[in-house]
């Protein structure tokens, strides 16, 4: 057996995770598992978010080193399936580097599918948070118009530019010129409803998610880049949405902050959201998008049941990302999947795209109290879901100490 091809396959393996939305500190426990299972005699490892590196001692007491660059991040959740199922197989069988090579290559392979489910995800995810945030049906209509410009634009941009700022900003800014005209058009009637539904697409609830997980796990350097490339993303969407309404202060409309009046149509609507959101982000499974969708109702139900005893939205939120890094942690064991597969889909209607949207508006009109208060809206949430999820990642790993 070829040791260095098996190192490179490693590599191999654990880049492709990370490029497909693992965090570091599951890509790293990943290649642990398999340089044992070929028997190496001495194994490190170190992987952040751009960058892996190893060297190991084979069994006949070769040393080999080896270095990937990890050039591009996205969120495949598909192939992140298929890699992990590729690491549970290998590790259990070990075999030689050319079926461990050819396993690679078919998990990464493209799936023809993703082509075009994204464009009907994107709609149902735009127009299904769009109603979430109080749309009417010309606005839905509208809010789903626009999801499908975003990820047909998305596409062309994401081949040119990977900074996060620039392609938030770019998407943004389209999108919300074509807001702004369309219901200057009378084709809908409330710009910050819309922009406030389609703009969640944008929103990165994975970077967020890993950066907190691997923060806990003392992966500091991997859960600042991971959380700081999320925060820079929230920025480029800000300025995207201020620039075209400092630009067109007349065409926007001042709407009322806040959710769809019925908990029961914002259950209904947060899981059809979520549901895209499974499918814009591939996840193909039938099972593992029924779990997305029950995680999401399941988030938004605990909720709004925290908010018929408390007052406010502090405690509830950390209540409902509490329950979805739960659920999240219990459904990865029942499907053998990541638990950021469901993570990260299911805190969607806890993310404060809202309170991002009318602090950039604050901004632009000049409105000290609406910034000053969507702006601690926004802190409050972000910093609940954080502590929400560090809760059960923190009891987790007691529970697997003991």
């Amino acid at each position: 057996m070829d040791y260095s091809e098996i190192l490179k396959n490693i590599l191999n393996l654990g880049s492709a995770m990370i490029a497909s939305g693992a965090e570091t500190h599951r890509v790293e426990d990943s290649l642990y598992r398999l340089c044992a299972a070929y028997k190496f005699t001495d194994s490190n490892i170190w992987v952040v978010l751009s960058n892996i590196q190893a060297t190991i001692t084979s069994p006949d007491g070769t040393m080999i080193t080896q270095v990937r660059h990890v050039r591009k991040i996205g969120a495949d959740f598909d192939m992140l399936d298929r890699l992990n199922s590729v690491s549970r197989k290998t590790c259990a069988d070990t075999p030689d580097e050319k079926v461990f090579a050819e396993r690679i290559r078919e998990a990464t392979s493209d799936n023809r599918l993703k082509r075009w489910v994204r464009y009907p995800a994107a709609v149902l995810a735009g127009a299904g948070f769009g109603i979430f945030f109080n749309c009417d049906y010309m606005d839905a209509i509208t809010a789903a118009a626009v999801a499908l410009i975003i990820t047909l634009f998305g596409r062309f941009l994401g081949k040119r530019e990977s900074n996060p700022l620039i392609y938030n900003f770019v998407i943004s800014f389209a999108a919300e010129i074509f807001i702004l005209f369309a219901v200057r058009m009378g084709l809908g009637h409330h710009t910050g409803y819309i922009t406030v539904g389609v703009v969640m697409l944008l929103i990165s609830a994975l970077g967020t998610t890993n950066g907190i997980k691997d923060l806990v796990h003392l992966d500091t350097i991997s859960g600042v880049i991971n959380i700081t490339s999320s925060f820079t993303g929230a920025v480029g969407i800000a300025l995207g949405i201020a620039v075209p309404i400092l630009l067109l202060p007349s065409w926007s409309t001042v709407d009322p902050i806040g959710l769809n009046t019925s908990a029961l149509i914002t259950m209904i609507t947060a899981t059809i959201g979520c549901t895209g959101f499974a499918l814009f982000f591939n996840v193909l499974k039938p099972a593992h998008i029924l779990t997305c969708a029950a995680g999401a109702a399941l988030t938004w139900g605990a909720y709004l049941l925290s908010c018929l005893f408390i007052e406010g939205t502090f405690v509830p939120v950390i209540t409902g990302s509490a329950v979805c890094a739960l659920f999240s942690l219990v459904m990865a064991r029942v499907n053998k999947a990541p638990a950021t597969i469901f993570q990260t889909i299911c805190i969607f209607p806890l993310i404060p795209g809202s309170a991002l949207y009318y602090t950039a508006y604050g901004v632009v009109t000049g409105s000290a109290e609406l910034t000053r208060s969507m702006g601690f809206e926004l802190v409050s949430c972000c910093f609940a879901i954080v502590l929400g999820f560090m809760t059960i990642e923190a009891l987790n790993r007691l529970i697997k100490k003991a």
